[in-house]
């Protein structure tokens, strides 16, 4: 029996450009490499910072590179939270910015979705009880669930960031894989007075490379730029560098449509298993990204899933740790029968092999 790992949402060795990943960095090392191969200017390699501007429409100061945006989430979360404050996020959300935020110190309450994003309803209940260090919010095909968040919504979330004076992370780093639909203006397009951008060319190039910016004032950026100075001295400029290089010869563009190539059928596949071997479930089908995620029913069989997964070779990972603390008066058994299933690892055989395993399991 063949090993299929739902687990971690990842690219899969195809989906790598090593050999241009390669060239680039040659072709860096050539124009620029006594600038590269030293100490460097903390936010970032210049060239990618313009690069960057220039798509955001800010200047180079409002743009702040790090190792990844969970590098820069840590930041700016040190920056802002002071220990007691209250974190938003959607519930569920990514488990790691969970981990993340509260290790700043911050008490983590997760807003539960809808269809189309935050119950609004809920989020400003919560906020008249008290305001957030700020919001995390992943609009665009969700970490885990897969759900991108409505224009309504969007600025419905901005007027509320308006009322009640706080800051919202916007975590794209899935937007430009949409396999079909029209995309939804970021929330910094909509406005971008309280908004933070953040996003990486992990899923767009290659996560190892841990490439991630943040955009924002220009005052904040300097704040969080003096504390990264203090925590990692120089950014990684040989691999910023190769993101530039990569941008420049064209071939972000060209690499997004030969991923949006590959994964499409992989959502499709997961989407068509789900619908034949999981009827019962609740979920929503995504347009794009890594994800799709389940809600069994309550009388399903899910306990010890994990374990009697791995019997049947079948990984999955705990659909608990994406939850964060629950708002008052809510409950959070849900967390319990929540599945998230990455698609794009693995193949459209796989996918079906492993949702068919998945489906026996919670007769």
């Amino acid at each position: 029996m063949e090993a299929i790992a739902l687990t971690r949402g990842v690219p899969p060795e195809e989906a790598l450009p090593a050999a241009r990943i390669g060239e680039a960095f040659a072709a860096a090392l050539q124009k620029n490499g006594a600038v590269i191969l030293q100490y460097g200017n903390i936010g970032g390699y210049p060239p990618l910072r313009q690069l960057l501007a220039d798509q955001y429409a800010v200047t180079p100061a409002q743009i702040l590179i790090g190792n990844g945006s969970l590098h820069l989430q840590d930041l700016f979360a040190a920056t802002v939270v002071k220990p007691g404050d209250t974190v938003l996020t959607e519930q569920p959300t990514y488990d790691r910015s969970i981990k993340t935020f509260r290790r700043r110190g911050a008490k983590v309450y997760g807003v539960p979705m809808e269809a189309d994003g935050l119950n609004l309803e809920l989020l400003e209940t919560e906020l008249k009880r008290q305001v957030p260090a700020f919001l995390y919010t992943v609009p665009d095909f969700q970490n885990p669930a897969g759900l991108s968040t409505s224009y309504q919504k969007r600025k419905a979330l901005l007027d509320l960031a308006e009322k009640y004076n706080f800051w919202i992370i916007e975590d794209v780093p899935y937007r430009n894989l949409r396999y079909r639909g029209e995309p939804i203006p970021l929330l910094r397009e909509i406005n971008p007075a309280h908004v933070i951008t953040m996003s990486s060319f992990s899923k767009l190039i290659s996560p190892a490379l841990r490439v991630g910016y943040m955009v924002g004032p220009a005052d904040l950026i300097a704040r969080v730029t003096r504390l990264a100075e203090e925590t990692i001295l120089s950014p990684v400029l040989p691999t910023q560098s190769v993101v530039a290089e990569f941008i420049q010869r064209g071939w972000l563009d060209q690499n997004i449509a030969s991923l949006k190539a590959l994964y499409q059928p992989r959502l499709d596949a997961m989407v068509a298993a789900i619908r034949k071997y999981l009827p019962d479930v609740t979920f929503t089908a995504p347009e794009g990204g890594f994800f799709v995620s389940i809600i069994l029913p309550e009388t399903a069989n899910y306990a010890n899933l994990l374990e009697r997964a791995q019997a049947v070779k079948l990984s999955l990972t705990d659909g608990t740790t994406f939850f964060a603390d629950p708002l008052p008066a809510q409950d959070d058994s849900v967390k319990d029968r929540f599945v998230r299933l990455p698609f794009c690892a693995i193949t459209p055989a796989q996918i079906d092999e492993g949702v068919r395993r998945l489906a026996e399991l919670v007769k």
